[in-house]
């Protein structure tokens, strides 16, 4: 008699699809608007669909029911700002985050399997990242970079810059991961992948590799994720890779005019230069809420409208980006701002399977640019934080290597 084949095989094999879209398919869209439409929203939303025919998702009633009131109020919030809202990215929003109202009936294995998937994608990225960095040294194509003009226009996304220098004027180019939409991009998943491995695997092969390719991405962004190293080394009690991350380090400091890296350091004062993303990112946004929120107190309680920001972003006198925390405060209000707070905590925190995961994934929603409406991050956080929870699986703190040792790349 044949064996019965896993029964999560199907849940868990979904799962990764929704991984690999958010890794790999980055770049694509479905020609619907004048940026299109990400591809992996719509592998996020197919794949919520085919778990919940097969009944492998649950509806949670408290979080469904946040869902419903933060997306009636993107629609009156809408209609009632008139030409300066846009009810594509109300509908946008709504679609984002219809996610957060599931969860994964009882899956024992999943967690760790879909941690053990990220870290092997994102290692294929990271290796690519590192490649890119020395073939640019033996080819000028750009196909190293960007798809555009390679593949048709109408498949790609728009807005993003998937081939930057280093530095102004500087012949050297950025990784990118090769698959993943701008060098921050690819930092933030690099630097993902190395707080996963101090937390779960401890694989120092690779970890080096994880590393090398966020140095490559010369982005600052994921280094923003990283604060949560120290706290988290700490509490593991892992001394002997603080030691091997410090010598790392040195390293990398002895090195960094070979390798460019002192560009880091001619960055430090970006936040201060009205021209940088650090001050587009950071302190540009809150500029622009002095100027145009603050003095409006109406807007302040119920917002200008979604999609608005964008609006308003054009008429600052220099590049401003649209953190997802000043863009909810913006388009939605205090009103809207604390549903959607409510929403996203209870979501990503409540009975996380782990908080460091939620902490991270929270830290760059809060500090990336664009992260409220980001369907790569949000996928993320459906796969780790949201649709599995805590009672579903070995919990975080008795998780070991060793546990999964048989399954080292």
């Amino acid at each position: 008699m044949s064996k019965d084949p896993d029964p999560l095989q199907a849940v868990r094999r979904w799962l990764f699809v929704v991984l690999f879209s958010a890794i790999f398919l980055q770049r694509f869209a479905v020609p619907v608007g004048p940026e299109g439409i990400p591809v992996s929203m719509l592998i996020t939303l197919a794949v919520m669909g085919v778990l919940v025919l097969r009944r492998q998702l649950d509806i949670d009633p408290i979080r469904a029911a946040l869902v419903l009131l933060f997306s009636a109020y993107a629609l009156i919030c809408a209609t009632f700002n008139g030409d300066r809202a846009s009810g594509s990215s109300a509908s946008l929003v709504i679609l984002m985050y219809i996610p957060f109202a599931f969860v994964l009936r009882s899956l024992d294995t999943l967690f760790k399997d879909c941690l053990l998937a990220y870290q092997k994608m994102a290692l294929i990225c990271a290796a690519g990242g590192i490649a890119q960095f020395f073939l640019q040294f033996a080819t000028s194509s750009t196909l190293l970079y960007t798809f555009h003009g390679y593949l048709p226009p109408w498949i790609l996304l728009n807005g993003f810059a998937n081939l930057l220098p280093i530095s102004y004027g500087s012949p050297l180019n950025r990784s990118n991961g090769f698959f993943m939409v701008e060098p921050s991009t690819f930092s933030q998943f690099t630097a993902l992948a190395v707080i996963i491995e101090l937390l779960f695997f401890q694989v120092k092969g690779r970890l080096a590799i994880y590393g090398a390719g966020l140095l490559f991405s010369y982005s600052g962004t994921g280094l923003i994720a990283l604060v949560l190293l120290p706290a988290i080394l700490v509490s593991r009690r892992s001394y002997g890779t603080i030691v091997v991350l410090a010598l790392f380090a040195v390293a990398v400091m002895l090195m960094s005019s070979l390798l460019h890296l002192d560009v880091a350091q001619q960055r430090s004062g970006e936040f201060e230069s009205g021209d940088s993303s650090a001050h587009a990112r950071f302190i540009a946004p809150v500029d622009l809420l002095q100027r145009y929120l603050m003095p409006d107190p109406q807007g302040l309680l119920v917002g200008i409208g979604p999609g608005s920001l964008r609006t308003y972003t054009a008429l600052m006198p220099y590049e401003t980006h649209d953190p997802a925390w000043a863009k909810l405060l913006f388009e939605y209000g205090l009103l809207g701002t604390a549903m959607f707070w409510t929403l996203f905590i209870l979501a990503v925190f409540a009975n996380s399977p782990s908080i460091w995961m939620s902490l991270a994934l929270t830290i760059g929603f809060l500090s990336f640019g664009g992260e409220l409406l980001d369907p790569r991050l949000n996928a993320l956080m459906v796969v780790f934080c949201i649709w599995q929870k805590r009672a579903n699986f070995t919990s975080a703190r008795s998780f070991r290597p060793s546990a999964i040792a048989a399954n080292p790349v």
